[in-house]
């Protein structure tokens, strides 16, 4: 199985010339999975202080436009997140669309900033709270949506559950770009899966500036697909075996401390 992933334009719209060229992009490197960023449609909503209701909407708006443009990316599974209510409540929910057209909502984020320009807390609540595997061809996905990477433990519950991806899109800025690779490696160490990333690239309509950085690590925590402002999408191959051996070797196999 062949995972892509990338570093989308910040401010990604349906039917847009910005769409147009990164789909394009897309399809040139053929992948059975495509992880497109933390919610990649329209502006960073979090970088406002308050929540205003009619921006939350339009979010919603162009996170369901964007849906229906999803084939474009010539890939017949891809994960992502988009802003919806759950329960009455304001989430953002990660999510496997198939090439049937099905939206399979899967793990709704339970870690927020509250800082400028990442204003999350403000915007969404946890919702359901759980970190589920969910099974998509064959293979065996878990989130760990943007911070919630920083939590080597949900890592570690999906080593338990037999994960064998771990998926993490991102909405992070440049500066912080070698923080967000350590925790990405770490997920990959301590899970024993493949732990894949993708982001928004580059500065939106409020001034914020996203730094790209698509990336993919082995079951040992090593770099093998890696973006570029050249190469915005990248692949590789997933193997299966390497996953099962990992998640029986060092540290994966240490046993844990009981629950207090």
């Amino acid at each position: 199985m062949r995972l892509a992933v990338c570093e989308a334009p910040a401010e990604l719209a349906a039917d847009s010339k910005a769409w147009t060229g990164f789909a394009e992009a897309a399809r040139k490197v053929t992948s059975d999975v495509f992880l497109l960023n933390e919610m990649p449609f329209g502006s960073w909503i979090a970088g406002r202080t308050v929540l205003d209701p009619e921006v939350l909407v339009s979010s919603h708006r162009a996170h369901l436009a964007g849906l229906k443009r999803l084939p474009d990316l010539g890939a017949p599974v891809v994960i992502a997140t988009f802003p919806t209510f759950e329960h009455g409540t304001s989430v953002n929910q990660g999510f496997i669309w198939e090439q049937e057209g099905r939206v399979r909502p899967v793990h709704s984020k339970q870690f927020f900033p509250d800082e400028p320009g990442y204003w999350e807390a403000h915007w969404f609540r946890r919702g359901d709270t759980h970190f589920r595997v969910a099974e998509v061809r064959g293979l065996r996905v878990g989130f760990l949506i943007c911070t919630e990477v920083m939590f080597n433990e949900w890592a570690r519950h999906y080593r338990r559950e037999a994960a064998h991806l771990i998926v993490v899109p991102r909405a992070t800025p440049p500066q912080s770009l070698q923080r967000w690779k350590t925790a990405v490696a770490m997920a990959a160490i301590v899970s024993g899966c493949y732990v894949a990333t993708s982001n928004r690239v580059g500065r939106d309509g409020m001034g914020q500036e996203f730094g790209g950085g698509g990336w993919i690590f082995d079951p040992t925590g090593k770099l093998i697909a890696e973006t570029t402002p050249e190469r915005p999408v990248v692949s590789a191959m997933l193997n299966l075996s390497l996953v099962t051996a990992a998640q029986k070797e060092y540290p994966c196999y240490v046993e844990e401390l009981p629950p207090s």
